[in-house]
């Protein structure tokens, strides 16, 4: 008897179902016009199944791979499982997330589950699973404008969320840190809450949960104009290294940008960016024992004001 494959999060699952239908229609030198005839559907839906805008029922999946000449019982399996998982629905796709997550966001939460290694490049603040509460309470009332707002008691919570499912996985994926050196004197007003936030972050490195380096003031690399990007490597090889991702997506947000990019290239380059970056850092040592002198300091700091 097969084995049934571990349960996947829906938007990994969708993501591997589609990779491996394109691939074997392509393999077996179809064209999406040739699938659409033969499964009696319109090309729309070929084209939405292929770029994961839509799920696949379990039995379209088994026609179809019949069709595509998939016949290994273990593939067959997996992707039939994969079927069934990319229609599940888990907390993210509640009411209140759907109206005030961003869509982007809400993948990027499903690939985060399942990462093996994971890429932050962070030159302004703490990425948002890593914060404290108060952290990211601070950082959602800057960007909403006001802390009770729906939209930001929602985000906070999911961020929150977030935080817990990292903390609580127990595969230990790759997790590297890239921050600016400001990133230790931001107080966001409060130095309790800096002094807080440095203080957890220092402690997950401690745990080795986290691997962390720091761009000083006086690093002679100049910072690249992309912006904030997190980058997921999905394959199972990418708990191995940290020299290469070949199956990946990438995350970028700011005021006017929420995307999540698969396109391999695009996460290539960025990539590539992050290794120089991390390379002219200040090694692991140096950042973490920074990190704790700045949490030190703005504690010291803290207290002297009466916080």
């Amino acid at each position: 008897m097969t084995t049934p494959p571990p349960a996947e999060s829906p938007a990994v699952a969708r993501r591997r179902l589609r990779l491996a239908l394109r691939r074997a229609r392509e393999e077996k030198g179809f064209t999406q016009h040739q699938v659409a005839e033969e499964m009696e559907w319109s090309i729309s839906k070929v084209m939405r199944i292929e770029s994961g805008e839509v799920t696949v029922s379990v039995n379209d999946t088994r026609s179809l791979l019949t069709y595509l000449g998939v016949t290994d019982s273990d593939e067959v399996s997996r992707l039939v499982q994969s079927a069934r998982d990319a229609r599940k629905r888990e907390w993210w796709d509640e009411a209140r997330y759907r109206e005030h997550v961003p869509p982007a966001l809400r993948r990027l939460i499903q690939f985060e589950t399942e990462a093996r290694a994971i890429h932050y490049f962070y030159p302004m603040i703490i990425p948002g699973p890593l914060q404290v509460e108060d952290y990211a309470r601070a950082i959602l009332r800057s960007h909403f404008g006001t802390s009770d707002t729906a939209i930001g008691e929602v985000r906070l919570e999911a961020r929150q969320r977030r935080r817990q499912g990292f903390l609580g996985r127990r595969d230990d994926p790759l997790v590297r840190l890239l921050l600016d050196e400001s990133v230790l004197y931001r107080t966001l007003g409060d130095f309790n809450l800096l002094s807080k936030q440095l203080f957890d972050l220092h402690s997950l490195t401690a745990q080795s949960r986290i691997t962390v380096r720091i761009i000083p003031f006086t690093a002679d690399i100049a910072f690249p104009l992309l912006g904030t990007f997190e980058i997921y490597g999905l394959s199972k090889s990418d708990m191995d290294s940290a020299d290469g991702i070949d199956d990946a997506v990438m995350y970028r947000e700011s005021d006017q940008l929420d995307e999540l990019v698969e396109d391999q290239a695009a996460v290539s380059r960025h990539l590539t960016v992050f290794e120089v970056m991390w390379a002219g850092s200040l090694n692991e040592a140096t950042s973490t024992q920074m990190i704790l002198e700045a949490a030190q300091n703005a504690a010291s700091k803290a207290s002297r004001a009466g916080m």
